[in-house]
């Protein structure tokens, strides 16, 4: 397992922001070739109109040419009105536009001459529709264009139809007339192959650049957490208590150290079992808070039973009164260090962590334990055969019921991972559940929900954001980013009533089953608040043109 209401139909894309949608790009830049090409023809309309009348030819050809030519003209405009609206250019639209372009088309180049230069204009409607998004407008338009054109090129070339035109083939030989009938032909079908081409180059250009683009913004996420979640364990070396035994264990390599205290690699003397001996640090005895929030972690840990928790082996206290807190030596690393190695996990990886973390976050639910900061850094991914998933770090959790806690309901935790409520000082289960599908969000994009320097800042988007869209940096199954959306939800009511309720939507969703309720949940919470959304409340605008610091008008 190492990195590698009714309701709403299952095929819909949940929606994303379309300045990065593929979609989007390719259809703005059809319409702006549309319009360039709509005026050219417009333009073209108008200056063979203006000649129509002092050409030579039967006065009910030239007649019936200025009637098509308006027509044509006529065309362009209401075209040119109507692709305004983006909402308005349909794939139908298109076909319509190419099918009357062709009749148009045609019938100018019957007048002016099936084998004269003006024919090349036929190639020019074939290549624009051919490169449209609608993959029916190309071969529909060159259908019409070749089938009216070998109509109106073999009439003229056997006699069956008289040479009316501008520029007539009277005296050319038969052969001449046919080879132009048949390479005509050629020059359609090659000019729709050559734009059908264009055309899949450059979606698959557009898709390129747009995949390097999910690549820089995962590394620029990743370095941004990189730099506020960095290992707090040194280089292994010898500490201060090296050598020294405490309890029934002989302390040896310093393999970690942080706040609280430091971690050495441990043997007990008797069985010669390792274990990890976590000692609180000297200067932190003399403040009764942090002792008693070192035995919590201890007695929090100890309770909880469970081979997706680490197992506390033994808790006391050094000769000089120090506690200390012998637990099993984990070999392996925590997720947020394969989170850096190799940027983003599979689903199936992602969806095995969730149901073994499920299994850990029930249990401590029945033991009325709230972490309060689950995040890459505290779940740890064994080397053991099976490898498993295991929760650390207890130091911050809350006991339900325990009378208030060491941090008197302060917004503590860790910015990214933080659920809105938890902003505010209150936490439970669900907040639990918040970061769990924070923690997906940012093993599944390669980027953490919110991420930046300024913690005050991603404070901020925590309670009034919504993250970017997860299409922004790796394309999921519609059904996933819907089970995020649940899951990420603002309100801890409209979230899943527990971990498990997740795991489960989850692997649902993998395999495109996710339930109706679920999915029209996500969509219901996505309708009213999108991918990438930030409101602005009045509250927060008030507190900054007072100079009340950002967190604290959060907090308040």
């Amino acid at each position: 397992m190492h990195p590698q209401p009714s309701p709403t139909p299952k095929a819909m894309p949940v929606e994303t922001d379309a300045g990065d949608d593929l979609r989007g790009v390719l259809l703005g830049e059809e319409i702006a070739r549309a319009r360039v090409f709509f005026q050219a023809f417009f333009l073209l309309a108008v200056i063979m109109g203006g000649f129509v009348p002092i050409l030579p030819g039967p006065t009910w050809l030239r007649v019936a040419a200025g009637i098509v030519l308006a027509t044509g003209a006529s065309l362009c405009v209401v075209v040119l009105r109507r692709i305004r609206s983006r909402k308005l250019y349909t794939p139908g639209l298109v076909v319509a536009l190419g099918v009357s372009c062709a009749v148009v088309g045609t019938a100018c180049i019957h007048y002016v001459g099936p084998f004269s230069a003006g024919a090349m204009v036929l190639s020019i409607g074939i290549y624009f529709f051919g490169t449209s998004g609608s993959r029916r407008a190309g071969p529909v338009t060159w259908g019409v264009v070749a089938g009216l054109y070998l109509i109106s090129s073999v009439g003229v070339a056997s006699g069956v139809f008289p040479d009316v035109s501008l520029f007539p083939i009277a005296g050319t030989a038969p052969v001449t007339r046919w080879f132009q009938v048949i390479m005509s032909q050629v020059i359609f079908a090659i000019t729709l192959y050559l734009a059908r081409s264009n055309r899949q180059a450059m979606q698959g250009a557009i898709a390129r650049i747009h995949r390097i683009g999910m690549e820089m913004r995962q590394r620029d996420a990743q370095l941004a957490e990189a730099r506020r979640e960095l290992d707090k364990a040194l280089r292994p070396g010898d500490g201060r208590h090296s050598g020294e035994t405490v309890g029934a264990y002989k302390l040896g390599q310093l393999v970690g150290r942080g706040g609280m205290g430091e971690v050495y690699r441990g043997t007990h003397v008797s069985t010669g079992k390792l274990a990890a001996v976590k000692l609180l640090h000297p200067y932190l005895l003399d403040n009764p808070d942090h002792v008693r929030r070192f035995l919590r972690e201890a007695k929090v840990t100890a309770a909880v039973r469970t081979e997706h928790v680490v197992e506390v082996l033994e808790l006391g206290e050094t000769k000089e009164g120090s506690p200390f807190l012998a637990m099993e030596l984990l070999e392996g690393h925590d997720l947020g260090w394969h989170l850096r190695k190799v940027g983003k996990l599979g689903l199936p990886a992602v969806i095995e962590l969730v149901d073994q973390l499920a299994g850990a976050l029930t249990k401590m639910r029945e033991e009325g334990i709230v972490h309060r900061d689950l995040k890459p850094g505290n779940l740890f991914l064994t080397d053991s055969i099976p490898a498993r998933w295991k929760v650390l770090d207890f130091g911050l959790s809350k006991l339900a019921g325990a009378g208030g806690t060491l941090t008197r309901d302060a917004a503590i935790g860790t910015p990214s991972y933080m659920a809105p409520e938890q902003v505010q000082g209150q936490a439970d289960h669900l907040t639990d559940l918040y970061a769990v599908a924070a923690i997906v969000y940012r093993a599944l994009t390669g980027s953490p929900p919110f991420a930046g320097e300024d913690a005050a800042m991603i404070l901020f988007h925590v309670v009034y954001s919504q993250p970017a869209p997860p299409a922004q940096f790796v394309q999921l199954p519609s059904d996933v980013e819907l089970v995020l959306a649940v899951g990420l939800a603002k309100q801890a009511s409209d979230r899943f009533g527990s971990v498990d309720e997740l795991a489960v939507a989850l692997r649902r969703a993998a395999d495109a089953d996710l339930d109706d309720r679920t999915r029209a949940k996500g969509w219901s919470l996505l309708k009213k608040a999108p991918w990438g959304l930030t409101r602005k409340p009045k509250a927060i605008v008030k507190a900054a043109a007072k100079g009340k610091p950002l967190v604290a008008s959060l907090i308040a």
